[in-house]
């Protein structure tokens, strides 16, 4: 069937393109992915972390739909399965996604279809950082970096030899059917940890029909045929399951392991097929992963702590059109070096420095492969300063990456090589009693990816035809970020706002063109302005005579427009506002969060506007008295309104909708 240009642009465009801890009180929470490891109360940068119950019980089936509640953050929603987190409407390869410590090594960057191979029910910590020390993981992390903690390589001796953690869980929403469980255990000098999980879901349930109004009125009008599926979105299922291993050999300073993983999926892509009620493209993919970590004390003169880290990838998916038949397949293999040592005291200045290397090979093989086989090598030199003095802190970084890129395609080989410069400065003022204002500002150049030069065919995937410019040259973005913060007891305050000024933006651009039945989208540049803030406050309301009940109030907003008279950037999350009410008695919790999601107006030109919404949550959790407290039950109940949810930032928004109303139940055992 031949899609008409018009009524596909808005498809091709919008392809384009609780800051919480557990209620279970963590005494210190360590930020792993900073350059020097802290605790979360000394992190000058906006810092989130996710942990403890919190995190299990807002476990959803991808990073990104685990985090998108978060302030400041959201998802690009290719369904349930393929949700990539956005920070500050920012993602792709503006955003790194890490898995203790070093990048996932998957192809999530380069299409909103592709899965991120990080499994959340392995987490044991989430920690999302914006700020200066974002830099230090790649050219031009402006959006931030996520880093899910697995502590697969043990890096500790057990207080107790024999630990670990099993646990079920079940969606009303998605049919999920869920488990997961894992072992550590330390056998003298020696650490061991084992884990595995599955994963099972049927297509979203939602209360009413798939495709939007407005996108069925199009295709009306263009007399295209409408899909008028209701009370699921279809080709949204998905199965999941993997796990991994690891080993370690535990010194008196320090620790070196080895450890392995396996993901494996298979999931459809919602969305428009070739006639409606034909199945959908499928995703089949795999990632087997080797990683090699170590920490050592005293071992260099001049530094206290030598940190080390490498990985080694094999990543494959094929995409499989509705007649079974492969169309692409992707086949990456990729290596990631991280080497760093924290130096000893100069002048009152704290820091770490040190180098990261990886090579990413990358092909697409098919009749409709849409990029050359290419291979990508990246090496960067990092540093970053923290100097506290009195009531400020100071906070400097910086970042120097070479990137080179060898290309072959039928027109010839192609190449791109060129080296970019970070610069990042914070300051952080303790003005007052429980009061600090902090400021972080930098430079930060990306180059761009092999899909961004090279592309040059269909992507069935994502319903389109995509066109690379070899003649694009690194996105330069300046930051700004003033955080003002606020503890005094029980109360807590954060308030942000962020404006990021690039030049040189790099988005892909509807044509209007036809090719190959798909609308034709190019990879272009052109300056482009966000402005936006973050709140969240935090406070007690009463001291009830058997628990404590408490509020927090949470807001965000962000606003993207390209220069020039280019209209508005595409697929920018709305303006959010949102309560809870908590209780608290021992072991039970209880909440009710109430979040109103405004319409978005602010959209480019083919994009349609996407209606607010209001969601209404509620969780409840009980520790039982077994084992020291250590069997968790959990039951969330979400979109208890039923209501038409639609996220603004996803691809998909117009014929995928959010789950409708949803239980989650699940019981974890930890001993």
């Amino acid at each position: 069937m031949r899609f008409h240009a018009r009524a596909l642009a808005l498809f091709a465009v919008s392809l384009s393109a609780h800051a919480a801890q557990g209620r279970d009180k963590v005494e210190q929470i360590i930020v792993t992915a900073l350059p020097l490891t802290q605790r979360l109360e000394d992190v000058a940068q906006p810092t989130q972390v996710l942990g403890g119950d919190e995190l299990r019980a807002g476990i959803e089936a991808s990073i990104g739909e685990t985090l998108a509640q978060l302030p400041g953050t959201s998802s690009s929603y290719f369904g349930p399965a393929a949700s990539r987190p956005l920070i500050r409407g920012l993602g792709g390869e503006r955003l790194q996604v890490l898995e203790d410590g070093l990048g996932s090594l998957d192809a999530s960057a380069l299409s909103p279809d592709h899965a991120v191979t990080v499994e959340p029910l392995l987490a044991e910590q989430v920690e999302v950082l914006r700020g200066p020390a974002t830099l230090l993981y790649g050219n031009g992390t402006v959006g931030g970096v996520v880093n899910v903690v697995t502590s697969r390589i043990p890096a500790y001796a057990r207080d107790e030899q024999l630990g670990g953690a099993a646990e079920v869980r079940g969606n009303t929403a998605l049919h999920e059917a869920a488990a997961t469980g894992r072992l550590d255990a330390t056998l003298g000098r020696f650490g061991l940890h084992l884990d595995g999980y599955r994963r099972e879901t049927d297509d979203v349930r939602i209360d009413g029909i798939a495709w939007s109004r407005g996108i069925r009125e199009l295709f009306a009008d263009e007399g295209l045929p409408v899909d008028e599926t209701s009370g699921r979105v279809p080709n949204s299922d998905s199965e999941s399951n993997g796990g991994g291993a690891g080993a370690s050999w535990l010194l008196d300073e320090g620790f070196v392991g080895v450890g392995f993983s396996t993901f494996d999926t298979n999931y459809g892509l919602p969305g428009p097929a070739e006639e409606p009620g034909e199945p959908g493209v499928r995703i089949d993919m795999e990632q087997d992963r080797y990683d090699f970590a170590g920490e050592l004390a005293g071992v260099l003169p001049g530094f206290n702590t030598l940190r080390f880290r490498a990985a080694v990838n094999d990543y494959t998916h094929s995409e499989i059109e509705g007649d079974g038949a492969v169309g692409t397949v992707f086949d990456q293999d990729a290596i990631e070096l991280r080497a760093s040592a924290d130096h000893n005291e100069i002048a009152g200045w704290r820091g770490a420095l040190g180098l990261q290397y990886r090579d990413t090979e990358l092909e697409a093989v098919g009749e409709e492969a849409f990029l050359p086989p290419s291979e990508t090598r990246n090496l960067g030199l990092f540093l970053f300063e923290e100097r506290p003095a009195g009531s400020l802190t100071w906070q400097a970084g910086l970042r120097v990456e070479h990137q080179e890129i060898d290309a072959e395609s039928e027109a010839g080989s192609a190449g791109y090589d060129d080296t970019s410069v970070n610069l990042s400065g914070g300051l952080v003022w303790d003005f007052a009693k429980d009061w600090s204002l902090a400021l972080n500002l930098s430079h930060a150049e990306r180059h761009p990816s092999a899909t961004e030069l090279y592309a040059d065919g269909p992507h069935l995937a994502v319903r389109r035809f995509e066109i690379g410019d070899p003649d694009l040259e690194s996105e330069t973005a300046l930051s700004a970020d003033l955080t003002l913060r606020a503890t005094a007891g029980d109360i807590g305050l954060s308030l942000t706002v962020f404006a990021n000024s690039f030049s040189d933006f790099i988005f892909p651009a509807a044509t209007g063109d036809i090719e190959d039945d798909l609308p034709v989208v190019e990879y272009r540049q052109q300056d482009a302005r966000f402005l936006g803030f973050e709140a969240e406050l935090g406070l007690p309301i009463a001291e009830l005579a058997d628990g404590t009940l408490s509020a927090r109030l949470i807001a965000d907003y962000v606003r993207g427009r390209l220069d020039n008279g280019g209209g508005n950037v595409p697929q920018l999350p709305p303006l959010r506002v949102g309560g809870e009410l908590a209780y608290d008695r021992d072991r039970f919790s209880a909440s009710l969060a109430a979040t109103r999601y405004a319409d978005q107006d602010h959209v480019a030109d083919s994009e349609l506007p996407t209606d607010g919404y209001t969601q209404l949550d509620i969780d409840l959790s009980y520790r039982f008295p077994v084992g020291d407290d250590r069997l968790l039950a959990y039951l969330r109940g979400t979109n208890l309104l039923d209501e038409e949810a639609r996220r603004a930032s996803s691809s998909l928004k117009e014929f995928a909708p959010l789950p409708g109303i949803g239980v989650t139940a699940g019981l974890r055992f930890e001993f």
